[in-house]
């Protein structure tokens, strides 16, 4: 299915039997939990977009389980009612599929779009929701048991896409698809063992680190302590003191990440982030919340490869884009 791109990427799904209703969510691979913005969102972040209506849903029930809670990286949290129903994603049906009916979403849930699918190998939330990928393999939905991902950039409109029920051959050259293996201790995340990071072909040493590969985010997103490594190798790199570093806007940094021996490069215009006018920033940022050896891979790193994601092998597939 084609993707849009505005601060994420997102495509339609649509709610339930009777008077189905179409929503635009973001696809986070960060993330495991399902929810939609309902009638009775009164936040400002639901103002003037189209809301869930339960009550002209045929196939809405409530779960009987407690109120909806889904907590995110940046610290806002989304809470609502837990429901069931039927939903359809790129054609496919998923019959009493779990989700969250929101009505209080933080101000900083500025995307254009009405929710957000996880899709993590299982829900790691409060609400332990069984994800729709989950369903869509029980119930034997997929071609193959696996989904792939695209991203465009939205500055030079390239195309951006999610494939369920495999890969999209045209999109990436086979021959260069690398595979790696989740982390033993991947708590249903979509984790993988970073070798090391690299600036302008020279390893910086920040080794044995879990990479959480997330859809859901732009930046990549480290502890302090490895964001000011790997700054200390770029000499006219400022500590902002906000999680990011201000870079000269007119340099081309080569970075690449270090995958199972593979080196993948970011393009400069992915890893230099311009604010405004003479104003960058690097897209490696760190936040005092992320554990001591994480990272949080983003769309930064994810628009320079074409993404396949192996629920049941439990593995994740980067190739050349085609």
């Amino acid at each position: 299915m084609p993707l849009r791109v505005d601060r994420g990427y997102y495509g339609q799904i649509t709610f339930g039997t009777g008077t189905p209703q179409n929503f635009d969510i973001l696809f986070d691979t960060g993330s495991g939990t399902l929810f939609v913005m309902g009638k009775n969102c009164g936040s400002s972040a639901c103002n003037n977009k189209p809301k869930y209506d339960p009550d002209v849903d045929k196939s809405f029930n409530l779960t009987g389980k407690d109120d909806f809670e889904i907590g995110y990286l940046n610290d806002s949290t989304i809470y609502g009612d837990s429901g069931k129903t039927t939903i359809v994603i790129a054609g496919i049906s998923v019959e009493a599929q779990e989700f969250g009916v929101a009505y209080e979403v933080p101000d900083e849930f500025d995307h254009p779009c009405e929710g957000v699918m996880g899709m993590e190998l299982i829900d790691t939330g409060p609400m332990k929701q069984i994800t729709p990928i989950t369903n869509l393999i029980k119930n034997n939905s997929l071609d193959s048991p696996q989904f792939s991902f695209l991203l465009g950039r939205e500055a030079d409109q390239s195309p951006s896409e999610l494939t369920f029920g495999g890969s999209n051959p045209d999109r990436f050259h086979a021959d260069t698809l690398t595979v790696v293996q989740l982390v033993d201790d991947n708590f249903g995340q979509w984790v993988i063992p970073i070798d090391d990071l690299a600036i302008n072909d020279k390893r910086t040493g920040l080794e044995n680190r879990g990479g959480f590969i997330n859809t859901g985010s732009e930046f990549i997103v480290m502890p302090p302590d490895d964001a000011h490594e790997f700054y200390n190798n770029i000499a006219d790199a400022k500590d902002n003191g906000d999680g990011t570093y201000k870079l000269d806007c007119g340099d081309a940094y080569k970075v690449a990440l270090i995958f199972n021996s593979v080196a993948w490069k970011i393009d400069p215009k992915d890893f230099i982030v311009k604010l405004a006018e003479d104003k960058c920033i690097g897209a490696i940022i760190y936040d005092d919340d992320v554990p001591k050896t994480s990272w949080f891979i983003g769309s930064a790193f994810l628009r320079n490869v074409y993404t396949i994601f192996d629920p049941v092998n439990r593995k994740v597939g980067f190739a050349q884009l085609a």
